[in-house]
């Protein structure tokens, strides 16, 4: 039992040290920290609507002191990550995200190592445990994104009323900021605290699309822009918008569905030889035991395991429709 402990104990020890590695890069930007709490602090003693704006944007620059993630946003593998990590956790810096991911990833491969010996099973299991935060990464962004589609067609329509009441556009986004659910409300609310501390519309705007990085919401932005130099009704413009993206979404639900047997088929296809390996290690766990015991079965699970993600993978692209 004791020796079973040990690699679990060593695992867990190089986790431990990689943990405390990232707390030490995280102390070296408390100075900078304390600085910027000073300024915060020292906004909210004003009173004017420019110092709450400004409170907002320094909070929003605070996640940019670590001087690891400073660094590492010059790569642009690692400038994507960040992107869908602000996306996903806002509070958490590139660097800390990083060195978390490190260790697990080197965690998983010593514990693998250490119990069965094989360098390739080993390498497999670290390389989940690079993988997997990604995925979470992702898969809270799609989200995010599906409701930022969900929530944009009545955000434009509540616009447009603001704008036929005789509104200017500023008003309506701080309006929207104030009025509409999460993560729209959000970003309205930055795009007003940026306007109001000076920096143009059109500016605002063309920043808050980069961030959002949706199509639907890019050609809002075009027409609120054309409309900006042109002229015309932009509550007629922006009701046709609304209008054209629920049509979309109403497209993009009839693909799921009829995309949805292929993606069934997928999830079962995946989990099937998992299933049938523990129905046949219940019952003849010889016959089965051979690929846990064996360096050989392992290094073939291990194989069997990455062919299985790959084909995951090539049927969800297949699957994958973009409307």
């Amino acid at each position: 039992m004791e020796v079973m402990l040990l690699p679990i104990l060593a695992a867990g020890a190089v986790m431990l040290l990689v943990w405390g590695g990232a707390q030490a890069v995280a102390s070296l930007t408390d100075a900078q920290k304390r600085k910027l709490k000073q300024r915060l602090s020292t906004g909210g003693r004003l009173d004017d609507v420019s110092a709450i704006a400004q409170r907002n944007i320094l909070m929003q620059q605070q996640r940019e002191l670590d001087g690891m993630s400073a660094a590492l946003l010059r790569i642009s593998l690692f400038e994507r990550l960040n992107r869908l990590l602000v996306h996903a956790y806002p509070d958490v810096t590139l660097g800390r995200f990083l060195l978390v991911v490190a260790a697990i990833a080197v965690g998983l491969f010593l514990l693998c190592l250490l119990i069965t010996g094989s360098i390739l099973v080993s390498a497999v299991a670290g390389g989940i445990g690079l993988y997997a935060p990604c995925v979470v990464l992702s898969s809270k962004r799609a989200r995010r994104q599906r409701l930022l589609a969900d929530q944009l067609p009545e955000a434009l329509d509540f616009l447009g009323r603001i704008l036929k009441a005789g509104h200017s556009l500023s008003t309506g986004i701080q309006m929207m900021g104030e009025e509409l659910p999460q993560p729209l409300a959000g970003e309205f609310r930055r795009a007003y605290d940026q306007h109001s501390l000076g920096q143009p519309m059109d500016q605002v705007l063309r920043e808050m699309a980069k961030r959002i990085e949706s199509t639907d919401f890019a050609f809002f932005v075009t027409a609120t822009l054309i409309q900006r130099q042109t002229g015309g009704d932009l509550a007629e413009v922006l009701g046709n918008i609304s209008d054209m993206i629920r049509q979309r979404i109403r497209l993009q639900q009839h693909v799921k569905a009829k995309t949805a047997e292929g993606r069934l088929t997928g999830y079962i296809l995946t989990a099937f030889p998992a299933v049938m390996f523990v129905i046949a290690y219940v019952l003849n766990p010889e016959y089965a035991g051979v690929l846990i015991h064996t360096s050989t079965g392992l290094m073939l699970l291990g194989v069997a395991f990455g062919l299985q993600l790959l084909g995951l993978y090539f049927i969800k692209k297949i699957t994958a429709v973009v409307v």
